[in-house]
């Protein structure tokens, strides 16, 4: 790849590459704040409102690896087009369907467009800059894709406000036409010119067993955790993620070449930031929901709260950067992650009644959280990686962190509703029997509908069970959370380098220069 001799040539191409990481991670949370209206206008189920999200992050995750290995083999720039065309078709469909089952395939769609987005912008943005500028081009690149996840819920609330539900897609055909033709004026092509041919078998075992997996999460609070297709989902996909591991090892040109875990820096850093998502995700799942079906928010007034969340955030990315500088990964991740733990014991106090200083407290501490970690350790990450490895290892990376997204909101969503039925089951009041209790048991949601066929009196009952469940199911995912953050904090200070150890790096002459 031959780095454009303009910086204005580069910027513009950086540009376009963040705005297409902009849109994937906007739509990983653009429906958080939908959620309670598709309930009603789709009759959803807590769990099909689980699939919404783990639509988009389950394939997202799946491909990363094959769709990563075949833009180094292809060429990037031709195979993340691809992908952005891929996604605007699967933001068409969704704008066109009124059914669960057809908002899922659309979003499964757009998952599988941003699997061949994140890895391939990612890996681009190092070979586009030299050394000089290379460190703060990719802090602003991890920083796209980071901003778009919070600002989901706010974009989506002021969309849902203006207009009907399907136009929280069609924001993104025009980001994707712009994205489009930034990146073919400004980002030249760019392959490996040794790149090893597709791994068919591992590509299939990783959809499979990964799928498999979230699939069995998702569906145990509904089916039961000894339900035979929930038991055969989680066990089969365990065999067969167990399976890619031993192919991993032994094939002769494997998915993904193992050994780059070797490298401590990339193993830590992708641990890490694969808890961050798993957490992220689950709290971008539970908050929005919190704030409209129980303290009453339309979703454009939840989108507005949830400003405390995005300006700390980009507070924290720019000090961030400067704090690595100064004292190394290893201590600005620590620091992160005790503030997820305070920021997450935080939202675990709330109650049905607390006022929005006390939310707004929590979400700036967790805002400040993403954005010491987020950022840091996918810079960490594309640091510690060859050039000639960097779409193999970025597509590696992401996989990890896509499936913590998809696990986080599986394992918190189900968690939640584990949690919200078995407390409403128990406190359910007289008159919620029968078909008005399972309609009160899908979700807030249901309980609402319930109560609306009801006199005053008995429908505040059924309201307040409802909600006093939902919140006993957020304080509940929100301590295992802060338990995850608690242990991950222990494992960056004991195991995460402070810095990138020396590493080849190619300046644009193509002489080698060491990375430190």
């Amino acid at each position: 790849m031959t780095v454009p001799h303009k910086p204005v040539q580069r910027w513009l191409g950086l540009t376009a590459l963040v705005l297409g990481l902009l849109i994937i991670g906007l739509d990983a949370t653009i429906l958080t704040v939908a959620l309670p209206t598709l309930a009603g206008e789709l009759e959803a189920s807590t769990t099909e409102l689980q699939w919404f999200t783990d639509g988009y992050t389950l394939p997202f995750a799946a491909l990363l690896l094959p769709l990563g290995v075949l833009g180094d083999r292809l060429g990037r720039r031709l195979v993340l087009s691809g992908g952005l065309l891929v996604f605007a078709a699967g933001s068409v469909i969704a704008l066109l369907v009124d059914t669960s089952g057809g908002l899922v395939v659309s979003r499964v769609v757009m998952g599988a467009g941003a699997a061949a987005v994140a890895p391939l912008a990612l890996a681009i943005v190092p070979l586009l800059f030299p050394d000089p500028e290379r460190s703060r081009a990719v802090a602003m690149a991890t920083a796209g894709f980071a901003l778009g996840l919070p600002l989901g819920p706010l974009v989506g609330g002021w969309l849902l406000n203006s207009f009907w539900w399907g136009s929280i897609f069609l924001i993104n055909i025009p980001v994707i036409v712009l994205a489009l033709a930034g990146i073919w004026l400004y980002v030249p092509e760019t392959r490996d010119p040794n790149a090893k041919r597709l791994d068919l078998v591992g590509s299939a075992l990783a959809l499979a067993g990964i799928s498999a997996l979230v699939y069995g999460v998702i569906e145990a609070p509904n089916r039961g955790w000894s339900d035979p297709t929930v038991l055969i989902a989680m066990l089969g996909g365990a065999a067969l993620v167990a399976g890619l591991l031993v192919w991993l090892s032994r094939a002769s040109n494997p998915l993904v070449d193992l050994s780059l875990f070797r490298n401590a820096r990339f193993a830590w850093a992708t641990a890490t930031v694969s808890v961050v998502m798993f957490i992220l995700l689950g709290v971008l799942f539970v908050v929005p929901q919190y704030m409209q079906l129980v303290q009453g928010h339309d979703a454009m007034a939840t989108g507005i709260r949830l400003l405390p969340l995005i300006g700390a955030l980009l507070v924290a990315t720019v000090a961030g950067e400067k704090l690595v500088a100064l004292f190394g990964t290893k201590v600005v991740v620590a620091t992160g992650m005790i503030l997820w733990v305070v920021g997450l014991l935080h939202l675990a106090r709330l109650t049905e009644s607390s006022g929005y200083d006390v939310t707004a407290i929590s979400l700036a501490v967790i805002g400040a959280a993403l954005g010491m970690t987020l950022p840091t350790t996918l810079d960490a990450v594309l640091g510690s990686l060859p050039p000639d490895r960097m779409g193999a290892g970025s597509a590696l990376a992401n996989t990890c962190r896509q499936i913590g997204a998809a696990v986080g909101i599986a394992v918190v969503g189900s968690m939640l509703n584990t949690v919200y039925r078995d407390r409403l089951s128990e406190d359910a009041p007289a008159q919620l029997t029968g078909e008005a209790l399972q309609a009160a048991l899908d979700n807030v949601a249901g309980a609402q509908a319930v109560a609306s066929g009801l006199p005053a009196a008995q429908a505040q009952g059924v309201l307040d069970a409802a909600r006093s469940a939902f919140v006993s199911g957020m304080s509940a995912t929100a301590l295992l959370c802060a338990g995850v953050a608690v242990v991950t904090a222990v494992v960056v200070v004991a195991l995460l380098p402070a810095r990138d150890v020396a590493t080849p790096r190619s300046r644009p002459d193509g002489t080698q220069e060491a990375r430190v």
